[in-house]
C-alpha cells in the first residue's frame, strides 16, 4: 500500500513529457518496482539506539523492576512488563551485551514462573538476581534526573540543574503542586 502511495506522488510530480516522449510501460513499472523495492527498507529504520533511550529504559524499567525486590507474588506479575522493556531498552543487540541480555531474559522468565506459581520467596530471589546482574539501582526518585516522572515538562527542556538555579526557593513546585 505503501508502495502503491509512493509511486502514485512520484508519478503525480513528475513533468510531463512532449506527447512524442510519452512514458512507456516499461518506464512506469520500473519506476514502481523501484518503490516497491526501497519501500521495505523505511519500515526497517530504527534510529532508537542512542545512549538517551538506553538510559532513559534503565531509569524508567530498571527503577520500577529494582522496586519489586521485596514485593508480593501479584505485584512482580503486575509489572511483567517491566522485565521485557527493561531488558530490550537498555541491552540493544550488539555483540557485547548478547551474553547480558540472555541472562536477564532467563532470570526473568524464572521470577514470572515462580510469581505464577504463588512462590513469592522464589520470585523475590530472581528479581534480586535481575536487579545484581542488570546493575540496576531506583533512579527515577532522584530530583535531579532527567527522567523523573513527577517533574511536568516537555522532553529535550534545559537539564534539570538549571531549571532548579532558574527557580530559586521555589525548586519544589517542580516536582509537587503548591498547597
Amino acid at each position: 500500500m505503501m508502495a502503491l502511495v509512493s509511486t502514485a506522488a512520484l508519478l503525480a510530480f513528475t513533468p510531463m513529457a512532449p506527447l512524442q516522449e510519452a512514458a512507456s510501460r516499461r518506464t512506469v513499472v520500473g519506476t514502481f518496482a523501484a518503490a516497491v523495492a526501497a519501500a521495505p527498507f523505511a519500515a526497517l529504520a530504527d534510529g532508537a539506539s542512542s545512549p538517551t533511550v538506553r538510559e532513559r529504559a534503565r531509569v524508567i524499567y530498571g527503577s520500577r523492576v529494582a522496586r519489586l525486590s521485596s514485593a508480593t507474588a501479584d505485584q512482580i506479575l503486575e509489572e511483567k512488563n517491566a522485565f521485557t522493556l527493561f531488558t530490550t531498552g537498555a541491552y540493544r543487540s550488539d555483540a557485547a551485551t548478547k551474553q547480558t541480555k540472555a541472562e536477564l531474559t532467563a532470570l526473568s522468565k524464572k521470577a514470572l514462573a515462580s510469581a505464577k506459581a504463588g512462590d513469592t520467596a522464589g520470585a523475590q530471589a530472581a528479581v534480586k538476581e535481575f536487579v545484581k546482574v542488570g546493575e540496576i539501582r531506583i533512579l527515577d526518585t532522584n530530583p535531579d534526573a532527567i527522567f523523573n516522572p513527577k517533574q511536568r515538562r516537555n522532553p529535550g527542556a534545559p537539564p534539570t540543574s538549571e531549571i532548579m538555579a532558574q527557580m530559586g526557593t521555589q525548586g519544589y513546585a517542580l516536582y509537587q503542586p503548591l498547597k
